[in-house]
């Protein structure tokens, strides 16, 4: 993995490839290893801990641009995605600001304990106080569409070809419901965790407690209500940080509330998703390899057997799905 960082043209923008070589040996094989973060997208804050014990020894720039550029790499080649790439380097960003600030922080560890980690998360996440504070004054439910149906378009981000839904959910839904919704409509388990973020309003719609993106405000998911969302509203689902699946929701339309049981898929076009393939780098080379009739057999023993036609989407199993 190194050698094709170095390789690529992400690499080829470091200046000194035997220092780069030298920190991601020691962020990979030595700090992850040593820590049993066993891959790079186990927990996306491994990369400002590392950081924050490795200051002293070389230069801060070199160490921050390494990091970040060797993210944006991994994201280019689907390994994670975009967003989370974007939030390592916000994550390094305020790591400096906070370490210059507090230069205890920086001190050197000869183990990284469970509790420096803890207190450097802390220290790095000052959205993460009780989030009842957060959204105790915040308004949760929209009285004048709380009552109303919302007709949304969902794709998966990143993926050709397209993978869409429409389909209409209650104002009265949570956005926890809302995300569930969409993850089962393009075949997702639930098996792993998610949020959701409203562009218009910079709100952070989590369960978690960790690491809320710079300018958000945190909000549970089970609180806030889709009535709080107006027409041309965006919002982005993540799910699952190991895969990085992001599904871009567009608010249609609102109406009245009709006979039909919502939430109701109305159009869909591809499959959507396999849990647990690698994210969307992994699922486009499926899908190449299985328009060529070449799925490799390994692929095809792990899915069951049969081949998944990611172009194939039945709207009555989906519709099922949801209930």
């Amino acid at each position: 993995m190194i050698d094709q960082f170095i390789a690529s043209a992400d690499g080829q923008l470091m200046g000194d490839d035997k220092t780069a070589r030298r920190i991601l040996d020691q962020f990979l094989n030595h700090f992850m290893l040593k820590n049993k973060i066993c891959t790079v997208t186990t927990n996306l804050a491994a990369p400002n801990i590392f950081f924050a014990g490795t200051l002293d020894q070389i230069d801060e720039d070199l160490l921050s641009a390494t990091l970040s550029n060797f993210y944006v790499f991994l994201s280019h080649t689907g390994i994670v995605s975009q967003s989370a790439s974007r939030d390592v380097v916000d994550y390094l960003d305020t790591s400096y600001d906070i370490i210059n600030g507090e230069p205890e922080l920086a001190a050197p560890e000869d183990d990284y304990q469970d509790s420096f980690i803890q207190q450097l998360l802390d220290e790095l996440s000052p959205a993460q106080a009780d989030t009842s504070a957060n959204v105790g004054n915040r308004q949760l439910i929209n009285p004048e569409n709380y009552d109303q149906a919302y007709v949304i378009t969902a794709k998966l981000a990143d993926f050709k070809p397209l993978a869409s839904r429409t389909f209409v959910i209650k104002g009265s839904s949570t956005i926890e419901e809302l995300a569930e919704t969409v993850i089962l409509m393009f075949h997702g388990d639930l098996a792993h965790l998610y949020d959701a973020i409203n562009e218009q309003t910079e709100e952070f719609y989590t369960q978690s407690e960790d690491f809320v993106p710079g300018g958000m405000t945190k909000v549970k998911l089970d609180l806030a209500t889709v009535s709080l969302l107006n027409e041309k509203d965006k919002l982005t689902i993540h799910y699952d940080y190991g895969d990085g699946w992001e599904f871009k929701l567009h608010v249609q339309k609102i109406q009245p509330v009709t006979n039909e049981e919502l939430p109701h898929v109305q159009k869909a076009r591809g499959y959507g998703i396999i849990e647990d393939i690698g994210g969307v780098g992994a699922l486009e080379q499926y899908y190449d390899d299985y328009q060529k009739g070449q799925v490799d057999p390994d692929l095809l023993d792990w899915l069951g057997g049969e081949a998944i036609d990611l172009n194939a989407v039945d709207i009555n199993e989906l519709n099922q799905l949801i209930k």
